[in-house]
């Protein structure tokens, strides 16, 4: 028993030790937890300050441009990115960077694009969409989301049921989807515009059932583009062995196939262009009599997955955050009640648009029971990509039944649209 105990002595004698000088480590260690915090509270005050606008997009009956002008707005728009740039920024203004939602919903099958952004970044948004898309209409509305229950016991006061997911890449950042550039074709009549598969599962829907996709993004820094360098730097040694030969050592690299050099290319121009922090975020409402968990699970994710190459990169659902809750997964206890927080929390995240917080302390402070609100991850995806995900939909779509246009040409945007106002 003796023997037994004295495992334990060292641990013990830490004890001991940090009891013994608690008054030399305390000071600085809940100093550092007060910054921690401190931080914390400032940035869910500066989120607390931000306005926010609606902006629906509105189509002529003809769109001839391809993706590439979204693309275009997109590399534009990367340029409005904020960051802290003190120590009074950060610890005391406690901003963070601005984030916009990109969303594409259908209501019984009536479809429409929207464009969230603050207000101050109103104009930019507008100008630019203005300048890629001339023909388009964009205008402020009231949010669609405000016709539905902010919590479960509203939405079944209402006989509705939901169902969501997050979506996330299946491998690093740095591995392309495909994009539009994929589906153009030679000839025209060749060509597919990639939105076309989400509008096919819109165009399935009942009268009572709605989805709603979501796609957070914010200007990301050149961190991602750092850690794409170093990805394609141990593709290139992989496989590689010193020999040492009568002139002295030398570096033996194998003889790569085709399918390995492509995927070093791809990676190499995904990585040269700018990136978004993204999260893809959808929800499935309907009346219980319509209710189908099958479509919710596999219709939107699988309108996504047109863009999968099992060589480069592919979506997959968030199984730490989906509604769908088992026994048999983790962490196997509650199911039930599992399932239910997860859904009070997709929605109220849908609502909010919400992207995660910035520090752990931050996910502590608004986890929940059986919600603990750490498992949400963030990717980036470079503007060719999003431009694949989120575009007007080109002329190659047949969207007449879907979609609303607008029955006149606009000549142009606005004269002497104000961009830049002074911020407040």
């Amino acid at each position: 028993m003796a023997e037994f105990l004295s495992l334990f002595s060292p641990i013990v004698a830490i004890i001991g030790f940090l009891f013994r000088f608690w008054l030399a480590w305390s000071g600085p260690v809940f100093f550092m937890l007060f910054v921690i915090v401190w931080k914390s509270w400032r940035q869910q005050l500066y989120k607390k300050a931000i306005s926010w606008v609606l902006l629906e997009l509105k189509f002529p009956r003809e769109i001839l441009k391809n993706p590439k002008a979204m693309e275009q707005f997109f590399a534009v728009l990367h340029g409005v990115r904020n960051m802290p740039g003190d120590f009074i920024e950060t610890y005391f203004d406690g901003e963070i960077t601005l984030w916009f939602s990109l969303e594409m919903i259908s209501i019984g099958g009536d479809t429409h694009f929207y464009i969230r952004t603050p207000v101050k970044h109103q104009k930019v948004v507008t100008a630019n969409l203005y300048a890629n898309y001339p023909m388009i209409e964009v205008e402020p509305v009231p949010d669609y989301m405000e016709k539905f229950p902010r919590t479960l016991e509203g939405l079944d006061a209402r006989n509705l049921d939901i169902w969501g997911s997050e979506l996330v890449l299946a491998k690093p950042d740095a591995y392309p989807i495909r994009t539009y550039i994929q589906y153009e074709g030679v000839e025209e009549e060749r060509s597919i515009d990639p939105i076309a598969s989400i509008l096919e599962v819109f165009r399935q829907l009942d009268r009572k059932e709605s989805v709603f996709v979501q796609i957070l993004i914010r200007p990301a820094d050149d961190k991602w583009r750092e850690k794409g360098l170093e990805l394609v730097k141990s593709l290139k040694i992989e496989g590689s062995k010193t020999i040492v030969g009568p002139l002295g050592e030398y570096t033996d690299r194998p003889i790569r196939t085709p399918g390995e050099t492509e995927i070093l290319k791809a990676i190499e121009i995904n990585i040269s262009k700018s990136g978004y922090e993204s999260l893809i975020r959808y929800i499935y409402i309907a009346d219980k009599s319509v209710y189908n968990v099958n479509f919710a699970k596999r219709g939107t994710i699988s309108a996504f997955n047109q863009h999968a190459d099992r060589s480069m990169n592919f979506f997959l659902h968030n199984n730490s955050i989906y509604t769908q809750t088992k026994w048999i997964n983790y962490p196997y206890f509650f199911p039930k009640q599992r399932g239910i927080g997860r859904k009070r929390r997709i929605l109220e995240n849908y609502h909010e648009r919400k992207m995660p917080e910035e520090m752990l302390s931050s996910q502590f402070l608004h986890a929940r029971a059986f919600n603990l609100n750490i498992r949400q991850r963030i990717f980036v995806l470079n503007t060719e990509e999003l431009a694949t995900l989120f575009h007007p939909p080109t002329n190659l779509v047949l969207t007449a039944p879907l979609i609303g246009r607008t029955e006149s040409k606009r000549m142009g945007p606005p004269v002497s649209l104000p961009i830049f106002d002074q911020e407040e």
